[in-house]
């Protein structure tokens, strides 16, 4: 025991010694010929998948973000790879032609990531069924980081411009609160969407100092081992109890809850007086996050919130939650979150679109009548 107790001192000795000598050198080695990935690698490889996204993720003046038109593009969600197809007005569409369609009772469906079908082809998300189910034209708006003020102003935007709608179905995600009290509003000049804090051309961030790292191999070794833990058993902040994007429906309300909730109302009020003066029906679903599962219930503030909103204003109030809480208290939360959703992630799994798809399809939303 003495004896290995030496061997093992004397190699740590050895390895420090070559670590702090030549480190870096061995390092260089190993990244010139790949055999491992350096940190200037990762970094490209991620600029390269930021640069295709905003290849065809554009601005909007009217209603601030949408998909380039006409697009046949690979997408990449959390290292999933997909294929993200566009019609000519920019809406999320099936890549294969699924024959004509009865535009005359043509159906809007609208909402941020869940709806727009992150990490799937469009034939794997819930608005890609629904689009190949039925017989009117479906014509899915949907895009992520969107909410109630950019569904009124892009829904506006379209049927002032010629677009023929009968009847359209809003998607209201738990993130769309957030969205309403932090990041969006009227421009000050139009009635526009804009940030709320917008960045200033010359904002520069401070330079961090870079600290000298005496053994660089060791420190290689101790991220690896890191990312390996986070793979086998990741630390996410999306199941936490307080995670601010999701914890507002079972925590007690704040002001900038109130105010995303009061926002968010307000834009879905005007889009419903906008609707109903043009002769076009609304229909709201609601859907749970994970956070939902995990620390809510199934009659949860989204859902009270939007169903008084609708109990005057919709054809439909589809609530998705019953659907999703059915088995709970019958297996543990985290089977029916890995069931539902993406592994470590908000959006659903294809079963997840699946089971949403099953629940919506026959509805009759007015377009079919």
């Amino acid at each position: 025991m003495r004896s290995f107790f030496i061997s093992l001192i004397i190699t740590l000795i050895l390895f420090f010694s070559i670590d702090l000598i030549a480190g870096n050198q061995i390092l260089n080695y190993l990244y010139s010929y790949e055999i491992i990935q350096s940190p200037e690698q990762k970094r490209k490889i991620l600029d390269k998948i930021k640069k295709k996204e905003k290849s065809y993720r554009i601005k909007n003046q009217f209603f601030h973000h949408t998909l380039k038109p006409n697009t046949k593009i690979e997408s990449d969600w959390g290292g999933i790879k997909y294929i993200t197809c566009t019609d000519e007005y920019g809406f999320r569409s099936s890549c294969q032609s699924i024959g004509k369609k009865d535009t005359k009772n043509s159906i809007v469906i609208i909402g941020d990531s869940f709806t727009e079908g992150l990490g799937y082809d469009y034939n794997k998300t819930f608005a890609g069924m629904f689009d190949g189910y039925k017989s009117s034209k479906v014509y899915n708006m949907a895009v992520k980081s969107y909410s109630p003020i950019i569904y009124y102003n892009k829904i506006k935007y379209y049927i002032d411009n010629g677009l023929s709608i009968k009847h359209v179905i809003v998607f209201i995600d738990i993130t769309d609160i957030d969205d309403e009290a932090n990041v969006y509003q009227k421009c000050k000049n139009n009635n526009f969407v804009c940030e709320k804090k917008e960045l200033s051309k010359n904002f520069t961030k401070d330079r961090k100092i870079e600290k000298v790292i005496y053994f660089p191999i060791f420190k290689k070794l101790q991220e690896e081992v890191k990312n390996i833990k986070r793979l086998i058993k990741p630390k996410n902040y999306i199941y936490r109890k307080n995670f601010h994007r999701s914890s507002w429906t079972h925590i007690e309300q704040n002001e900038e809850i109130n105010e995303g909730i009061k926002n968010s109302l307000k834009y879905m009020t005007k889009l419903y007086d906008y609707l109903n003066k043009n002769n076009i029906t609304l229909s709201v679903g609601i859907y749970p996050h994970p956070g939902q599962i995990l620390f809510d219930k199934v009659n949860s503030k989204q859902v009270s919130i939007w169903r008084e909103f609708c109990k005057l204003k919709c054809k439909y109030f589809i609530d998705l939650f019953p659907i999703f809480f059915e088995d709970k208290g019958k297996i543990d939360d985290m089977k029916i979150i890995k069931k539902f959703f993406i592994r470590n992630d908000i959006h659903c799994s294809e079963i997840g679109n699946r089971k949403i798809f099953d629940e919506i399809k026959d509805y009759e939303f007015g377009a079919e009548e």
